[in-house]
């Protein structure tokens, strides 16, 4: 652990996102914030073990939100109460980590002077730096999002390293349907042991409807993982590493269509573009999943890349609302206000094959959760 291999450095201080308030009640968004809430802190208490000096940075709701002057703000304000002398600052989402082993997330917390360390190379959730902290949140204070942070930090000169080799580094909770896998995690063998609380959470948390928190469309999806003349269709932000699980991991074949990785860290590219989004824009969404549901036997879909394809912008602001992304993610039709969207996910729910909706989390380590649960026969 770091306390016994790095004694003489400072404490990193790292500060932890927490959820902000005013999701209705029993909604899917309230259910992801509260969730967020407790494995914040959970991966609280797991720093501090490590060494951590921690502060809470409550999250914020505003159309004008600018990540990094946010963070620069709470990361000086923290740095002016420390008690001692700091060289070392990280940025944690609350929902963060919480299958990652704790030697890993130790590695996270030991950068050299002059190193940024961060979880994802493309899609950062958290990340520490260490050495010229000034520098590091002059540069900081221009990212509009956390996903791109260690990315300026290397173009300004910060050495890189990244732990997207570690199992778990990358997934992050930030949906209702993240939680869902999340709680699939706690019935699969060898991933790390949840914190009592969060357990009671998953398990007693109800989706609108009183619906558990389960993986839609689990069994079904399994049943074409396991068969040699299945095809499973993957669209979306596919990291290198997932495709190469799901080639030797499934018995089916696999048709990725990967588009739009690191879409949330790119400057200067231009507006996002998906040709999944380029086909529905010229036929319509019910004509996309039918052309989808022709291609395979079940369809894992990243959505957010058609939201930010359709918006023209990868910040998810411009998206159709949380609530109706979450819910869509789960078929839930009657939720979903944006018109396209809502003829999407209706759309999916009356395919003939199963359509499994979702996030970043979804087509990277979540596929590793639903692949493990096919061969456990969860």
């Amino acid at each position: 652990m770091r306390s016994a291999l790095l004694p003489e450095r400072p404490a990193p201080l790292i500060l932890v996102t927490t959820a902000a308030d005013g999701q209705p009640f029993g909604s899917h968004a309230a259910i992801a914030a509260d969730g967020q809430r407790v494995l914040a802190a959970d991966l609280s208490r797991r720093l501090g073990r490590l060494g951590c000096a921690v502060v809470a940075l409550p999250s914020v709701a505003s159309e004008n939100f600018h990540w990094g002057r946010w963070f620069v703000r709470g990361a000086r304000r923290a740095l002016d109460e420390s008690s001692g002398a700091v060289d070392t600052i990280g940025y944690a989402g609350g929902g963060a980590m919480p299958l990652l082993a704790d030697d890993a997330l130790d590695d996270l917390l030991s950068p050299i002077p002059g190193e940024v360390v961060a979880n994802s190379r493309f899609s950062a959730d958290a990340f520490v730096v260490a050495g010229d902290l000034e520098a590091a949140l002059s540069v900081l204070e221009q990212c509009e999002t956390d996903n791109a942070a260690p990315r300026r930090l290397s173009e300004a000169g910060f050495a890189w390293r990244d732990l997207g080799s570690a199992l778990w580094a990358r997934f992050d909770v930030d949906t209702t349907l993240d939680l869902a896998l999340l709680r699939l995690a706690t019935r699969l063998p060898g991933l790390r042991t949840l914190d009592s609380s969060m357990r009671g959470y998953l398990e007693m948390a109800r989706l609108p409807g009183d619906r558990p928190l389960e993986v839609p469309h689990l069994e079904r999806v399994g049943e074409v993982v396991r068969d040699r003349g299945g095809e499973l269709v993957i669209a979306g932000r596919v990291p290198g590493a997932t495709s190469a699980f799901l080639e030797t991991e499934t018995a089916c074949r696999v048709r990725c269509f990967v588009e739009e990785r690191g879409m949330r860290s790119a400057r200067g590219d231009g507006p996002p573009r998906s040709i999944l989004a380029a086909l529905m824009s010229r036929s319509s969404p019910a004509e996309l999943v039918a052309e989808l549901s022709r291609l395979g036997d079940a369809v894992v879909f990243d959505t957010r890349v058609l939201m930010a394809a359709a918006a023209g912008s990868s910040d998810a602001s411009a998206w159709p609302p949380e609530e109706e992304r979450f819910a869509s993610d789960f078929g839930d039709h009657s939720r979903v206000s944006t018109p396209w969207l809502r003829e999407l996910t209706a759309a999916a729910a009356e395919a003939p094959v199963p359509f499994l909706f979702g996030g970043h989390a979804l087509i990277s380590d979540g596929l590793r959760l639903i692949v493990a649960a096919a061969w456990q026969g969860r």
